[in-house]
């Protein structure tokens, strides 16, 4: 079933929208989980720090801890 399908079914945007995105944070969860230290899971860590559902710090506030 393609989008235009599911709009035409009933199916709101906003639905398939939210369906889409909780899809591909499970998805990036998933391969960090099983491949924290492979390269496919560094890019899927990347990935997941840009995710709108990942977690942000206020604007102006640094979370970076490393010594200067």
């Amino acid at each position: 079933m393609t989008i235009y399908d599911l709009l035409h079914s009933g199916a709101s945007a906003a639905l398939i929208l939210a369906s889409t995105i909780a899809g591909s944070y499970v998805l990036l969860m998933t391969i960090v989980l099983i491949s924290p230290t492979s390269t496919r899971g560094r890019m899927a860590r990347d990935l997941l720090s840009l995710h709108p559902f990942s977690r942000h710090s206020p604007a102006g506030h640094d979370t970076d801890t490393s010594p200067p």
